[in-house]
C-alpha cells in the first residue's frame, strides 16, 4: 500500500474513532434535506410518493466531499457512468450504452433545460452555474419524459440554486491545485428596494486538464493540449409585485476557451475550441389561492461555438470532380485513396470515376503537392421558450400539475448544416398524484409533443406507492420514454470549406473537402419502456433512508452509428436491454457522522457493440464525514466502477477532504480546506472507435488541492 491509501485508510478510522460510540440519529436533519423532492412529477412529494427512484445531492454534500464540478457531483448518483475523456470532455449517461453520443439525459438549471436539441449535448463544464450557489441536485434515476418530453430519456438532472432571500452578504473562495487547477468565486446577495432580493456572482476557473490525452496525426498519439478556462457570471433576482404575484429574473453568461487534441492525421495545428453563451429567463408566477398557482416561464438561450485549425492535405482531395463521385458512391473514392481499382458501381458511378480521373491527371505532378487552408466547426445555436404550468390542489387526495408550451430552436453553421436549419415544437403536459386510501398513491400523467422535423411524441407513465407503514413504502412504476432526433441527425449537410489555401488550387484560394454527408431526413425517435419496482425505507431511529430498485428497460429504435463526415448513415436499428438492481442509503447521526452510498448491478444484453462502449457491470460509491462541534470536519469518498466490454477501462478513485470552519467577528466565517485524491489507475482509456480507444491520464497517480472560503 503506497502512502496515498494509507492516508485515506487512516482518514476514514479518524473519523470513526472521533465518533461517540452512543450515536443517536439525527432524523430531523436528514429528513429535511432529501426526503422531499420537487423534479419526477413537478409537484412536491416525500421521496416515498415519487414515481421513480430520487437521488438528492445537497450543497452540504458537495461541500464536505470537495466537489469542485456538477459533473464530478453526478459521481455521488449509483448508476450514473461519469466518463472524462479530456479536460473539458465529459462523457455521461444514466446506466451507460452508447459514449460517442451520450444524449439521453435532460439537465435543468432551476427549471431551465441546457440540453442542446440542435447537437444532442450538454457542455458540461461550460455550464451557467457555480457549485457554491447550489442549494441541491435532484436526480430522477430512471424515464422522466412523463413530466419533461423527450430527451428526458433515461434520467433527469435538475440543479436548483439558492434562493437569492436565502442569501446575504458576501462570500469569496479561492481554489489551487494540481494540474493547474485555479478557481476564483465571488458573490454578493442584497436587496434592491423594498420588495427585491438579488444575487450577483462571477468565477474565474482554469485547469491544465490530464498530462496524457490520446490524439492523432503529426501532433503525436498522446498530446498534453487540453487545457480550459472558463469565466461565468450570473445575476438572479426575486422581487414580490404583489402578496401574490412574484417575478423572477436570471441572466447569465459563459466565456470559454477549451484546448483540444488533433482528431485526425491532417490537422497540423490544434481544433481549439472558444464558446460563448448567454441564457435570459423571466419568470411570473401568481397564487391563485391557497389551492392554486399560476406559473409562467419565458427564456432564450444562445450557444456559440468557435472551433478552427489548419488542415493540410493533397491537392486531389479538394477537386470537385472527386467531390460529385463521393456524394454518388464513397466506396469508389476509398478505393482510389488506397491505390485500388473501384468495382461494382453503376454506369453514373464509372462516368463520374472516369471525370475524377482525368481531373487528377490534368493537374499532374500538383495533384499530389500537399496544401493547407483553414477549417472549421463553427457552429451557433439559438433556443426561445415559454411555458404555462398550473397547478391545482382538488383535496387532500388528489393534486394536479398541467401545462404547455411552445419553443424555437435554430442552428446555424455553413459546416454541419450549409446554413440555418430551424425546429419549432409545442407541447402540453398533465401529472396528477391521487390517494384513493392514506396507505395508497397513484401518480399518472404524460406528455405530449409535436415537432417540425420529426412529428409527434406521447409519454406516459404510471406508479402505484403503497405504505406498509409510516416508513416503508413499495412502489411500482411503468412508464415509456423517448428521444427525438436532433438538427444534425435529421438535417445534417455537412462539408468543410478551405479557405486561404496554400499553396491556392484555384483563383479564389478556397475549395470544398471531397467528403460530405447529408441526413436521410427519415429518423424516428427512440423509444425506451420501463419497469420498475422499488423499494423505500425511513429509519429515523438509526437516522438511515434507503432506496432500492430492480429494474427492465428495453430501448428500441437506437440511433446507435457514431456519425462522422466520412460515415453518415444514421439509422433507428439499434435497440438494447437493461436490466439490473440499484441501491442507495443516506445515514445522519447526532454525533456527527454521516454517510452516502450506492451500488448497480447492472447487465447491458444489447445485440449492438456502440450500446455497450459506456457499460459498468458493477459500480459503488461510498461517502463518510465526521464533522465535529469545534468546526473540523474530515470526509472519505470512493468511487468504482467496471470495465466496459469494447475499451473503457475501470475507474477507481478515493478522495480525503480536511476542513475546519473559523468565526471571525460576529458576521465572518472563514473555511479552509484540503482535499487529496487518489486514482487506481493513472491511465484510463474509453472507447473510440470499433478496435479504437483513446487514452487519457496524469503523470502523477495523487492530486492535491486547497481553498480557502469567506462568507460575510
Amino acid at each position: 500500500m503506497n502512502g496515498t491509501p494509507r492516508l485515506l485508510v487512516v482518514g476514514t478510522l479518524a473519523i470513526f474513532a472521533s465518533s461517540s460510540s452512543h450515536a443517536r440519529a439525527n432524523d430531523d436533519q436528514l429528513a429535511d434535506d432529501v426526503s422531499v423532492v420537487l423534479t419526477p412529477t413537478r409537484l412536491k412529494q416525500s421521496i416515498a410518493d415519487v414515481p421513480g427512484s430520487v437521488t438528492v445531492i445537497t450543497a452540504e454534500m458537495l461541500e464536505k466531499y470537495g466537489v469542485r464540478s456538477v459533473p464530478e457531483a453526478l459521481r455521488l448518483v449509483p448508476g450514473m457512468e461519469v466518463t472524462q475523456v479530456s479536460g473539458s470532455d465529459y462523457r455521461i449517461n444514466y446506466h451507460g450504452t452508447n459514449i460517442y453520443s451520450p444524449r439521453r439525459l435532460n439537465v435543468l438549471i432551476d427549471g431551465v433545460s441546457v440540453y442542446r436539441s440542435a447537437f444532442a449535448r450538454v457542455d458540461w463544464t461550460a455550464l451557467p452555474v457555480f457549485i457554491d450557489d447550489i442549494q441541491r441536485i435532484e436526480v430522477t434515476r430512471g424515464p422522466n419524459s412523463a413530466s419533461y418530453g423527450p430527451n428526458s430519456m433515461t434520467a433527469i438532472v435538475n440543479i436548483i440554486t439558492v434562493d437569492p432571500q436565502a442569501t446575504d452578504g458576501v462570500a469569496a473562495r479561492v481554489t489551487a491545485g494540481s494540474r493547474g487547477f485555479r478557481e476564483t468565486y465571488v458573490r454578493y446577495a442584497g436587496t434592491a428596494g423594498n420588495a427585491t432580493r438579488f444575487r450577483v456572482t462571477g468565477e474565474h476557473s482554469e485547469s491544465s486538464g490530464f498530462d496524457e490525452v490520446a490524439g492523432f496525426g503529426h501532433l503525436g498519439p498522446l498530446q498534453d493540449h487540453d487545457r480550459a478556462k472558463t469565466d461565468r457570471f450570473a445575476w438572479r433576482s426575486v422581487t414580490d409585485i404583489t402578496a401574490r404575484d412574484q417575478v423572477e429574473l436570471q441572466f447569465s453568461l459563459v466565456n470559454s476557451n477549451q484546448q483540444q487534441v488533433a482528431s485526425d492525421q491532417y490537422q497540423v495545428t490544434y481544433p481549439d475550441v472558444g464558446l460563448k453563451e448567454n441564457d435570459l429567463s423571466l419568470t411570473w408566477r401568481h397564487t391563485v389561492s391557497p389551492n392554486e398557482e399560476l406559473k409562467v416561464r419565458a427564456y432564450q438561450s444562445e450557444h456559440k461555438n468557435k472551433e478552427g485549425w489548419l488542415e493540410c492535405l493533397p491537392a486531389f482531395a479538394f477537386l470537385p470532380e472527386l467531390g460529385a463521385l463521393w456524394k454518388a458512391n464513397p466506396d469508389y473514392v476509398r478505393s482510389i485513396a488506397a491505390g485500388t481499382q473501384p468495382t461494382g458501381g453503376t454506369a453514373q458511378d464509372n462516368a463520374l470515376l472516369m471525370a475524377a480521373l482525368f481531373a487528377i491527371r490534368l493537374q499532374g505532378a500538383t495533384a499530389y503537392q500537399t496544401t493547407c487552408g483553414n477549417a472549421n466547426n463553427d457552429y451557433r445555436e439559438r433556443r426561445r421558450d415559454i411555458e404555462l404550468q398550473h397547478t391545482y390542489v382538488f383535496s387532500n387526495s388528489l393534486r394536479i400539475v398541467s401545462g404547455a408550451g411552445l419553443r424555437r430552436d435554430e442552428a446555424v453553421s455553413e459546416t454541419y448544416l450549409g446554413g440555418t436549419v430551424g425546429n419549432t415544437s409545442w407541447r402540453a403536459f398533465l401529472n396528477a398524484e391521487y390517494r384513493p386510501l392514506a396507505t395508497l398513491s397513484i401518480n399518472a400523467g404524460g406528455f405530449y409533443e409535436r415537432d417540425d422535423l420529426t412529428g409527434s411524441s406521447f409519454s406516459p407513465r404510471i406508479a402505484l406507492n403503497k405504505r406498509l407503514d409510516a416508513n416503508n413504502t413499495v412502489r411500482f412504476v411503468i412508464s415509456r420514454a423517448e428521444r427525438m432526433p436532433d438538427i444534425i441527425e435529421q438535417r445534417a449537410n455537412w462539408s468543410y470549406l478551405a479557405t486561404n489555401m496554400v499553396p491556392p488550387i484555384n483563383s479564389s484560394g478556397s475549395a470544398y473537402y471531397v467528403q460530405s454527408a447529408l441526413a436521410p431526413g427519415n429518423l424516428k425517435a427512440e423509444k425506451m419502456v420501463s419497469r420498475e419496482i422499488g423499494y423505500s425505507g425511513n429509519f429515523p431511529e438509526h437516522g438511515l433512508l434507503v432506496d432500492a430498485k430492480v429494474f427492465d428497460d428495453r430501448l428500441d429504435d437506437l440511433i446507435s452509428e457514431r456519425l462522422s463526415i466520412a460515415s453518415f448513415a444514421p439509422t433507428n436499428n439499434g435497440n438494447a436491454r437493461l436490466r439490473g438492481a440499484e441501491l442507495q442509503a443516506d445515514l445522519d447521526l447526532t454525533n456527527g457522522v454521516s454517510a452516502h452510498a450506492g451500488y448497480t448491478r447492472l447487465n447491458n444484453s444489447s445485440p449492438d457493440p456502440m450500446e455497450q462502449t459506456q457499460y459498468s457491470k458493477d459500480s459503488a460509491l461510498v461517502g463518510v464525514t465526521y464533522a465535529s462541534d469545534s468546526g473540523w470536519r474530515t470526509s472519505v469518498a470512493a468511487y468504482w466502477s467496471g470495465a466496459a466490454p469494447n475499451g473503457q477501462s475501470r475507474y477507481g478513485r478515493q478522495d480525503l477532504v480536511f476542513s475546519k470552519t473559523f468565526r471571525a467577528g460576529a458576521r465572518a466565517l472563514i473555511t479552509p480546506e484540503l482535499s487529496i485524491s487518489h486514482l487506481n489507475d493513472r491511465l484510463t482509456t474509453s472507447f473510440y472507435d470499433i478496435g479504437r480507444v483513446q487514452t487519457s491520464g496524469y503523470s502523477n497517480a495523487t492530486r492535491f488541492a486547497a481553498s480557502i472560503r469567506i462568507t460575510y
